[in-house]
């Protein structure tokens, strides 16, 4: 093994890999609306967002947060803005509560994909590196809920 997989934090990008691949065998069950005649289109849409989902969160939690932090800062300085911030956090909040299933579950694969990268970035990866290796590790996971989801009766569940 090259150095570069030697230092991975397995046991981490393991709990992510489970993470995704329990997200993927349970995202075809969740209820969505029924559309007539665009039934494959709501299954490829449906991966596709979740796919879209799992490159969002790597690339949130390996975003240098000094650009943010100024970012707010600056919208904290004034009355406007603490206006505006509380509105915004008391409809997420609102949001979050009404919608509990989606969001409990964003909040598990952000908590896993936060753990892997706290010990990629320890190992001492790059942002670049930390950022591919979480969006491949999210990925397969995906992948390999959706195998088993789709080979669920020759799997026997």
């Amino acid at each position: 093994m090259t150095p570069f997989f030697q230092k991975l934090p397995w046991i981490s990008l393991s709990i992510l890999v489970l993470t995704y691949t329990t997200y993927g065998f349970t995202l075809p069950l969740s209820p969505l609306p029924e559309v007539e005649g665009f039934q494959w289109h709501r299954a490829y849409t449906m991966w596709a967002i979740a796919a879209a989902l799992a490159v969002f969160f790597a690339a949130l939690l390996t975003a240098p947060l000094r650009s943010a932090k100024t970012l707010l800062a600056a919208w904290s300085k004034t009355d406007l803005g603490i206006l505006i911030a509380a509105v915004g956090f008391a409809f997420t909040a609102v949001l979050a509560i009404s919608q509990i299933y989606i969001f409990a579950t964003g909040l598990i694969l952000l908590s896993a994909g936060s753990l892997a990268r706290l010990d990629i970035q320890t190992a001492g990866y790059t942002e670049r590196q930390a950022f591919w290796i979480l969006t491949v590790t999210s990925l397969i996971g995906l992948i390999v809920g959706w195998l088993m989801h789709y080979y669920r009766a020759l799997l026997g569940f």
